[in-house]
């Protein structure tokens, strides 16, 4: 074996050992976890995400509008709900009408 290799080796390991003690000090408690759950930071929802989710409603409305909305009408009517409600309603409903830091 080259000693490049032996001290690639060597790194790696000590690299691995390091990280495997460092997973039990990130985690919390299991009632943290569950309190925690499903809230976001009240300013990177109202600054980041919210606009983001705009830029989606935007770029599914299109989407829908020019390239799946006419394929569907011509080949399955009743599924237009089911492409819309994925491009355009969600999107729509987590931009205005989702609580800030609910996400």
């Amino acid at each position: 074996m080259s000693r490049c290799l032996q001290r690639g080796s060597a790194v790696l390991i000590t690299v691995a050992l390091l990280l495997i003690q460092v997973g039990p000090a990130a985690a919390g408690t299991p009632a943290q976890d569950f309190e925690n759950r499903g809230k976001t930071n009240l300013v990177a929802d109202a600054l980041i995400l919210r606009p983001l989710g705009l830029v989606a409603t935007a770029v599914g409305a299109t989407i829908w509008a020019v390239g799946v909305a006419p394929l569907v009408a011509i080949t399955r009517p009743t599924d237009l709900g089911q492409s819309m409600d994925y491009l355009i309603k969600r999107p729509v409903k987590y931009t205005f009408a989702d609580p800030l830091g609910y996400h």
